[in-house]
């Protein structure tokens, strides 16, 4: 269990992230979108749940998860936004944070959205909220 009982996480149990090339597999928890000398950076939170308990990754998004947002997702107020809360798949190197149950991902490849949240999917038609007529 989480030693602060005060946390929004206080009835999780972490566990000690993993280190070196793993496969992530987790949902996106919370993005943040930021500028530098350099351009724009975007960063991702990913929530892993494995048998055991929860750990957390941290890693730049991938150019192919923005990629396939828009085949997968409404833009109403930018990708950025519309990535949290869906479940994502992607190969980094791991590096533990000061933290044990949080980690740094470098080098993120092979990203994929493997599900998206009903209230963010992509409609491909007109929503009628009516009943399904039996025929």
């Amino acid at each position: 269990m989480n030693a602060n009982k005060t946390s929004r996480f206080a009835d999780e149990t972490h566990v000690a992230a993993p280190l070196g090339k793993q496969t992530v597999r987790g949902v996106i928890v919370s993005t943040k979108a930021g500028s530098n000398d350099f351009g724009n950076t975007y960063r991702m939170t990913v929530k892993v749940e494995t048998p055991d308990g929860v750990y957390l990754v941290n890693s730049t998004v991938p150019a192919s998860i923005f990629d396939a947002c828009e085949d997968a997702l409404q833009n109403e107020n930018g990708w950025i936004y519309a990535l949290k809360g869906c479940e994502i798949q992607f190969a980094a190197t791991l590096e533990r944070s000061d933290s044990d149950h949080f980690a740094f991902a470098k080098r993120p490849t092979k990203a994929a959205i493997l599900a998206v949240p009903c209230e963010k999917a992509r409609r491909f038609q007109p929503w009628k909220d009516e009943p399904i007529a039996a025929e």
